[in-house]
């Protein structure tokens, strides 16, 4: 397949760094490669997009998979995508057992891509644990449609996520990376709230955000009151309270076990509350700053000619995010991050990123 593309096809693909970002265009020649060259037929996508779907959400992704219930992952499917995606946006619904997608104004219009990820969204539902119906693509962009339209029925025993193995203590960075994706507070306690009450086993569970005057808000409850041991913790940020969480802990050999996964979560739990939560009624002067961060982004965008994942580093390094709490914020691992922040320092002309902020404010 590589003797078949271009040489600077060949030179991009060789250049990828697999913990990066990269345009989505090369993947849709190598597939359009594969069907053409090959003469290989939709079956041979589909089995693609559903190797990727195993790949992903028994790996990296998993904990998607059991922090959402079936209906909540139909309904935010563009959720997910956006966490691999910075072009495309999807319209996601389920009217009984037909579930139906639309996919806009991704960057590619091609059959053999489209195919793929029908293969990946069929494979996605299948691990809900129902009954899938035959998928259909019945609208494509590459074949003139405004849209790809995706559809496919789903028959569900229950509306729950899957329960799994216990976390432990190894899957606190996978959890807390996704419990940072999720962008409002309602999906973020929905998230929460399964955690501990599906997988970690808690009787019950609620959390509270830090409101106006430092009055907590309760975002959330689940579960029902009983006689086991209760824990209280404060959700803590750069020296600020953001929030609070009350479990009750299971009973019997667990509750040691549950308790010590919980105590590393809850710095992360803080993070994710506060990504979540949405500034309400901000003072003029602050609107003013969060326009004038935009206009210097832009700026800063088209100096260097940064990728859109650099513009999104460079605006959360401005605000005095730290490289864990990037990464946190964009799903990405630490060692990502300090990536494209060095990319950023050799970009300006800065040695550190103490003098990256000062010039982002001083000089752009």
């Amino acid at each position: 397949m590589l003797s078949r593309l271009s040489p600077e096809e060949r030179e991009r693909l060789s250049n990828i760094d697999p913990g990066a970002w990269y345009d989505v265009r090369l993947m849709g020649q190598v597939m359009d490669t594969i069907a053409q060259e090959f003469q290989a037929d939709e079956a041979l996508m589909m089995e693609i997009g559903r190797y990727d779907a195993d790949r992903e959400l028994s790996g990296v992704h998993r904990w998607f998979m059991r922090l959402m219930r079936p209906s909540f992952a139909i309904r935010h499917m563009n959720l997910y995508w956006r966490r691999s995606h910075d072009t495309g946006t999807w319209r996601s619904w389920q009217q009984d057992s037909e579930v139906s997608a639309e996919l806009r104004d991704w960057a590619i219009a091609s059959r053999p891509m489209c195919v793929t990820v029908l293969g990946y969204l069929g494979r996605m539902l299948e691990l809900f644990g129902g009954k899938l119906g035959p998928l259909e693509h019945p609208e494509c962009r590459a074949q003139g449609a405004p849209a790809c339209v995706f559809r496919t029925h789903l028959e569900l025993s229950t509306d729950e996520p899957r329960p799994g193995r216990r976390p432990t203590r190894a899957d606190v960075c996978a959890v807390a990376r996704e419990l940072a994706q999720y962008p409002d507070p309602g999906s973020l306690v929905e998230a929460v709230l399964t955690l501990l009450r599906f997988q970690f086993g808690c009787g019950w569970v609620e959390l509270w955000s830090n409101g106006p005057e430092d009055r907590m808000q309760l975002l959330g409850a689940s579960g029902e009151q009983a006689s086991g041991e209760r824990r209280r913790f404060v959700l803590e940020l750069a020296g600020r309270t953001v929030g609070r969480l009350e479990v009750e802990l299971p009973r019997g050999l667990r509750q040691g076990s549950v308790d010590e996964v919980l105590n590393e979560l809850v710095p992360w739990f803080a993070v994710a509350l506060e990504v979540a939560r949405k500034p309400q009624g901000e003072p003029p002067e602050l609107q003013e700053k969060e326009s004038e961060l935009k206009r210097r982004l832009r700026r800063a965008r088209d100096i260097a000619q940064l990728t859109p994942r650099q513009v999104e580093v460079l605006e959360l390094v401005a605000r005095g995010k730290t490289n864990k709490e990037v990464a946190a914020v964009l799903g990405r691992s630490e060692g990502t991050v300090e990536v494209h922040v060095t990319n950023l320092l050799r970009k300006y002309g800065a040695s550190n990123r103490a003098g990256l902020v000062a010039m982002f404010w001083g000089e752009l």
